[in-house]
């Protein structure tokens, strides 16, 4: 029972990674989750969240927003120091914890997701405000994954 605990968890953090790096899919399909079935699943880990993140925040953040609130950005990097892809403390992503989650998903875009990373990692490295860098780099890896032909489908409103 143990073992089935820490495997629906390990299955439904990378399922929400997928989503911090903008929903991403290696198929054709369509999206089969609402916007509102994703925020349900992502919703339980905003409580151990400071500022503890609205259901609006968390809907921009799975709409992956551009121009979101302060507080889904926080959220998101919330979010991506649980999964320790931006670690406590530092303001850019881990490049190769990112790059293994990209990697799962598309697993022959290895050469693309790690030059993504790095570039998005470096076009922000400025930024100050963790909130900021955490959701400027994933709307930079989201922009750069799509402009280099990687299938990023929107979710069902």
């Amino acid at each position: 029972m143990m073992q089935s605990n820490r495997m629906t968890n390990l299955l439904l953090a990378l399922a929400c990674t997928a989503l911090l790096l903008g929903s991403v899919a290696a198929d054709d399909e369509e999206p089969s989750m609402t916007v509102d079935e994703v925020v349900e699943l992502i919703e339980p880990f905003g409580d151990g969240c400071t500022p503890k993140p609205l259901r609006e925040h968390i809907v921009e953040m799975v709409l992956n927003k551009e121009d979101a609130k302060h507080e889904t950005k926080c959220f998101r990097h919330c979010m991506l120091e649980q999964f320790e892809l931006m670690p406590e403390g530092q303001l850019q992503f881990n490049e190769d914890k990112t790059l293994e989650m990209v990697n799962m998903m598309f697993p022959d875009r290895e050469d693309d997701g790690r030059r993504i990373v790095k570039s998005c990692n470096e076009q922000l490295k400025a930024e100050k405000d963790k909130c900021e860098a955490a959701h400027g780099i994933a709307m930079c890896m989201l922009r750069e994954m799509r402009a280099s032909g990687f299938k990023i489908p929107d979710l069902k409103e």
